[in-house]
């Protein structure tokens, strides 16, 4: 029995408890095994947080740097609309000064009536950065009835808008059109012919505003002329292509304008504006 006991020991009880160990053992290893395993994937995400985090933070600096740099580009076409005003101001004003030697007094109070309707949309639609396309046809159809007056009914001028455009829904930059048509008065058509305003669709995102004269480039201008008693820098043009500039920064168009003489065998120029435009 003794013999038997020592036996049972030796080969049945001592085995068992070695297994245990080593399971044990291969547990440890495991365990081992799949930290390092694990220690790779947890470099890479924690890489791959960091570059998330990292991009969104630039992406958040891109876009406070684009939003004050529109603001200054929005200050810079404000200034810019500042002196366009004046620049339109100046030579109504100088119109009326001539109107008064010319006709009498109370045509003259006519005129500086008409006069004040325009300087009130002038002076509001500074303060917008859109207008109905409709009120901006209307007052450039004041304007120019104001320079027939000035120039007794020498040139005529007619509007022509594409039909399939809704000119109370079409928004549209305001002051765009008339520095233009100021230019063609003044060396177009002052001393005789016609202005045509030719609106269509350009594409998706801008109007096609063509003006063309038939003018003989005669210039309205005397003694009495404002511009022979105040000095003056003429702005007109430069203005509009700086205003131009500022305009695609903000919106991110194409929007421009080109001179040309005609080429129908008609003396006279012939403006194509590419107009920004909002639904």
């Amino acid at each position: 029995m003794h013999f038997l006991s020592s036996i049972l020991e030796k080969d049945f009880f001592f085995p068992p408890m070695l297994l245990v160990q080593s399971s044990a053992g291969s547990q440890s290893e495991f365990k081992t095994l799949v930290i390092f395993a694990l220690f790779p994937v947890l470099i890479a995400f924690s890489f791959l947080i960091f570059v998330f985090y990292r991009s969104r933070r630039e992406a958040v600096f891109r876009e406070k740097e684009t939003e004050l740099q529109l603001q200054k580009t929005e200050v810079a076409l404000k200034a810019l609309k500042a002196q366009i005003n004046p620049h339109f101001i100046f030579n109504c004003l100088n119109s009326i000064h001539h109107y008064m030697y010319h006709h009498p007094v109370q045509e003259a109070g006519n005129y500086l009536l008409k006069f004040s309707q325009q300087i009130r949309y002038v002076l509001e639609s500074s303060e917008v950065k859109m207008v109905p396309l409709a009120d901006e046809i209307e007052a450039n159809k004041n304007y120019l009835e104001l320079e027939q007056l000035r120039v007794n009914q020498a040139f005529r001028f007619s509007f022509d808008v594409d039909p399939t455009l809704d000119p109370e829904s079409i928004h549209i930059p305001p002051m765009l059109i008339q520095p233009f048509l100021e230019n063609a008065v003044w060396h177009g058509v002052a001393g005789g012919g016609e202005i045509e305003i030719n609106i269509s669709q350009w594409d998706e995102w801008h109007l096609l505003c063509q003006i063309q004269d038939s003018g003989n480039g005669g210039h309205f201008e005397n003694d009495f002329d404002l511009k022979t008693k105040v000095k003056k820098t003429s702005l007109g043009m430069s203005l509009m292509k700086e205003r131009f500039a500022m305009l695609n920064q903000v919106n991110g168009k194409n929007a421009g304008f080109s001179l040309e003489e005609r080429t129908d065998g008609i003396p006279g120029k012939i403006v194509k504006l590419r107009i920004p435009f909002e639904d």
